[in-house]
């Protein structure tokens, strides 16, 4: 009978197993890494405040695959109130990362921008809008196996049988809302709003059967109704909501035994006591 290394016959019919030694001892990967940052604040006019931070980063080495060597984040937010009853805000965010060396030609970044103001020019009404736009997107090389793969791509360096290819990922996101207040009467407060969100973006998919999901989507989310304070203590409330979802037709084969298309309309009626 032939015997695993590390395991001896006794006399007595058992056996003693002993682990041997690893051939090569526990690795160890050095990552020299430098990171700096800098920010900076202005008021230009007194009801103007601007602020600039930048975040930088450089290494030698990454941990994994995925793991950038360069990173370059940007910050601006800023803040003006031209009057007592309106304010304005914006904020832009870039961040950028790279560990684009050979064999790995990863490329990423998240970019992103928002404004939004407020209005209160009395007791009467208030507004408050706002939009926000999302950039992401990465690329890397990925080595695979799949009956789908296009021709003609490359081999994957020093693995047989998978195929070299570049992953790509895209997903651009805007999103709006805007929620409106109004109060014609001492007693009746109306309420008007929504969050609204639409995407677009693509990926890649080794299977063929798989759909693009939430990266070609709508998100409607509309919502309206009053309060009635009809007593001293006493507060009315009927709001309605709506909530609805698609997922938008592409060239890419949609889940037709399983569509993830839907709404729902949502009535709330409450009666609040306070004492």
């Amino acid at each position: 009978m032939l015997l695993p290394e590390g395991c001896t016959a006794n006399g007595d019919g058992s056996f003693t197993f002993v682990t041997p030694e690893p051939a090569e001892g526990p690795g160890e990967t050095l990552i020299n890494e430098y990171a700096g940052v800098f920010g900076i604040w202005a008021r230009p006019i007194t009801n103007w405040r601007i602020s600039f931070d930048a975040e930088l980063m450089s290494a030698d080495n990454s941990f994994t695959r995925i793991s950038p060597r360069q990173t370059q984040e940007y910050r601006v937010r800023s803040k003006y109130k031209p009057t007592g009853w309106m304010s304005v805000d914006g904020s832009v965010r870039i961040w950028e990362g790279r560990d684009n060396i050979a064999e790995v030609n990863n490329l990423q970044h998240d970019r992103s921008y928002g404004l939004s103001a407020t209005f209160m020019p009395g007791e009467k009404w208030a507004l408050e809008v706002g939009y926000d736009y999302d950039d992401v997107f990465s690329q890397i090389l990925i080595c695979y196996v799949s009956s789908a793969a296009p021709t003609g791509l490359a081999q994957c360096p020093g693995v047989a049988g998978l195929v070299q290819q570049l992953s790509t990922y895209t997903n651009k996101s805007h999103y709006g809302n805007f929620d409106l207040m109004w109060t014609p009467i001492h007693r009746f407060t109306a309420h008007l709003g929504a969050n609204l969100t639409g995407t677009s973006g693509s990926a890649i998919l080794l299977d063929p059967n798989a759909v693009p999901g939430p990266l070609n989507s709508k998100w409607l989310r509309p919502y309206g109704g009053f309060d009635y304070r009809f007593g001293r203590n006493w507060t009315g409330k009927a709001y309605w909501g709506y909530y609805g979802y698609h997922e938008d037709l592409t060239a890419l084969p949609q889940d037709v035994f399983a569509p993830r298309n839907f709404h729902a309309n949502t009535t709330t009626l409450s009666l609040r006591y306070a004492f």
